[in-house]
């Protein structure tokens, strides 16, 4: 789902803004821009980002200003001094005039051996400021895809409706194909046995015509799209991560659809499959948009 929000806290000392932006997206993908001196914190704002948004793709910018800079820390690494040096005089006793080796040649040579690091982070103080600024990020964020989610839900809902009332008008023509199929079937075999000069046997008959009708019931489709649709309103009425269940529950709705569509050779239910298979893919695209 969509959305963006924004958070600032800080001390006397620090001043932290946390923006987030979200586009849609099927599972969690969590972008994190932050200056490199307080990586050290990046995975503490991941795992708390996580307990609050579960999917999309979402973009975590920070911004950090020190009120009080403070210097960083600055130290010789001697032993890789001492190194150059000796490399330096070895070139001057070989090859020169041997003239002693001074910082100046080192520094023009190398600067490897002066280290120079940000300052260390205080976790004790830093991370609250982190935290309350990324707090009300979250909550600016979670106030945008509430409100988008409650759209889709209407949306949800109202497509759900055209589903009831296209599966209960199939189930209202199921024992008109029935009796027009066992009809037809009847008027075929009876023709058939005609053609070959044979009387059929009555209950042979009857059980004949039974077992193919049997084919063509989609009986149990319908049930269970219906019972399908009763699981849907519930879970679109419900809070939490509902995403993935709905992704679950129209997969097995479009091969009930399509199995009754293959059933029923009807072009009325055509007709009404047709009109289901559309408010499916309608209903697949806004699942992809819920937490």
């Amino acid at each position: 789902m969509t959305g963006f929000g924004a958070g600032t806290s800080g001390s006397d000392r620090l001043s932290v803004t946390i923006e987030m932006r979200a586009v849609n997206q099927r599972f969690l993908e969590l972008n994190i821009r932050m200056p490199h001196a307080y990586l050290i914190l990046e995975e503490k704002l991941r795992s708390k980002i996580k307990q609050t948004l579960c999917r999309g793709k979402v973009d975590v910018f920070v911004t950090v200003h020190e009120l009080v800079p403070q210097a960083p820390q600055i130290y010789v690494d001697y032993a890789a001094l001492a190194a150059c040096k000796k490399a330096l005089d070895a070139i001057n006793e070989k090859m020169f005039s041997q003239d002693r080796t001074t910082l100046p040649m080192i520094m023009e040579l190398t600067k490897d051996w002066f280290v120079q690091e940000s300052p260390a982070i205080n976790l004790d103080t830093s991370w609250p400021i982190f935290s309350e600024a990324l707090d009300d990020a979250l909550r600016g964020i979670t106030a945008m895809r509430e409100a988008e989610g409650a759209n889709i839900q209407h949306d949800l809902l109202l497509r759900t409706g055209n589903m009831e009332t296209a599966i209960d008008a199939i189930a209202a023509r199921k024992q008109e194909i029935l009796i027009r199929y066992e009809a037809k079937l009847e008027k075929k075999i009876l023709a058939l046995c005609a053609k070959a000069q044979k009387i059929p046997d009555e209950d042979r008959f009857l059980q004949e015509v039974s077992m193919y009708a049997d084919k063509v019931d989609f009986t149990e489709e319908v049930v269970r799209f219906q019972s399908h649709v009763l699981q849907l309103k519930e879970i679109v009425s419900k809070d939490g991560d509902i995403g993935r269940k709905l992704d679950f529950l129209i997969q097995e709705m479009n091969r009930e659809i399509n199995t009754i569509g293959s059933k029923a050779n009807d072009l009325d239910i055509t007709e009404y499959v047709l009109q289901l298979k559309n408010e499916l893919e309608k209903l697949r695209e806004q699942v992809q948009n819920i937490e």
